[in-house]
């Protein structure tokens, strides 16, 4: 099982990444039926996009195991947001083409995402950025990355639609090679502050965003 992190964040924030080293069909038979049904797997029809299926039910499968948790499956509610069936467990997941992974925790909403570096980040970092981000990034690619995932996972903490990410969310400035960085939702209600956790793997971004503990 080719597990190649595992961690716990303070707040009790738990992650795990696997590593997509199998064949389509060694993931499936490693799926019991109660996880994958037959009509889940029939509205995926690109061999890629199953894989990315398998591995995600996979990896959520393997740290519910490790917490103790019973894992029946993952369904969406109105917004497309992810969660766990029967269970109060918040948690979040994502995938590249080498990674899949999955970040859970008790009671609180959290969010993650992974990307690697891109030229492409340049040419739309105004969508995306503030004009006081702008000028922080310095058009580095790997600050634009962890930017970028880091309001990915501000998005999808907040788990609804109707973001304007260069508007709503806000990620303070930090340096490279900072591990734990500070992000801000602002919309509608909410104005709270996230702690943001960052991880280097094989060239990738990934990001873990929650909340901060209570002190």
């Amino acid at each position: 099982m080719p597990v190649i992190l595992e961690k716990k964040y303070e707040n009790n924030i738990s992650l795990a990444v696997w590593q997509i080293t199998e064949s389509h069909d060694e993931l499936q038979s490693m799926l019991p039926s109660e996880i994958l049904t037959d009509a889940e797997l029939a509205a995926i029809s690109h061999p890629k996009k199953q894989t990315e299926f398998f591995c995600s039910r996979l990896v959520i499968k393997h740290l519910a195991n490790s917490l103790g948790i019973k894992y029946i499956g993952i369904k969406k509610d109105e917004y497309g947001k992810p969660y766990l069936v029967d269970s109060n467990w918040q948690m979040s997941i994502t995938h590249t083409s080498n990674y899949v992974a999955a970040v859970m925790h008790p009671t609180e909403a959290i969010g993650m995402d992974m990307e690697k570096p891109s030229e492409k980040l340049k040419r739309i970092e105004h969508k995306f950025l503030s004009e006081t981000e702008i000028i922080e990034a310095q058009n580095d690619i790997e600050k634009l990355c962890i930017y970028w995932s880091a309001k990915e996972a501000l998005y999808k903490l907040y788990g609804k639609r109707k973001v304007i990410f260069n508007k709503n969310l806000h990620v303070l400035p930090f340096d490279k090679g900072q591990k734990k960085i500070t992000g801000k939702l602002i919309i509608n209600e909410l104005n709270k502050k996230y702690n943001i956790y960052v991880e280097e793997i094989d060239g990738y971004i990934l990001v873990v965003c929650g909340s901060a503990p209570q002190v």
